[in-house]
């Protein structure tokens, strides 16, 4: 679904792990040998997943940036960017509701229940939406609302400290 996150869908397939490897396993102790090649011209291939792969870059559209927020939920680990030198995961997000502009990684606006980050190479122009963070863990692993970590509007997120 349009909100489903990398958590609600590791918990609605793991039921489904078990029974397809004991199949496997016992096909392979039956000694069968024969089994239907994977056809490579409908896979799709990505590399190990690294640190730089769930840094925040900001010049991405907020669409972008809130199905990586999504994607990268418990077990897996959060998106992250920096905040005064800090490093802070991302936990929760929405993209924006209004449309903002200014520099990407501004710390923006607080709208319903999240704070708006400046989002997209062309922020500038004032049509984009932002990210809405409105949860985030700290570097010592306390989880709030967004609300209550940014306490005022202002400075920036970055990629690095």
């Amino acid at each position: 679904g349009p909100t489903d996150t990398a958590t609600d869908l590791f918990h609605r397939t793991v039921d489904l792990i078990a029974p397809v490897t004991v199949e496997a396993l016992g096909l392979i102790a039956s000694g069968q040998k024969e089994f239907t090649p994977q056809d490579r011209s409908r896979a799709s291939f990505f590399h190990k997943r690294a640190e730089e792969d769930i840094r925040i870059d900001w010049n991405w559209p907020a669409e972008d940036l809130e199905r990586l927020v999504r994607a990268q939920s418990a077990p897996y680990p959060a998106a992250f960017t920096y905040h005064r030198g800090r490093r802070i995961e991302v936990v929760s997000a929405v993209v924006s509701e209004g449309r903002y502009g200014g520099t990407p990684g501004r710390v923006f606006y607080r709208e319903g229940d999240g704070v708006v980050i400046v989002a997209g190479t062309d922020a500038r122009t004032g049509r984009n939406h932002g990210l809405a963070i409105t949860r985030v863990r700290t570097e010592d692993g306390r989880e709030l609302p967004a609300t209550e970590y940014f306490t005022s509007m202002g400075g920036y997120l970055t990629g690095r400290p």
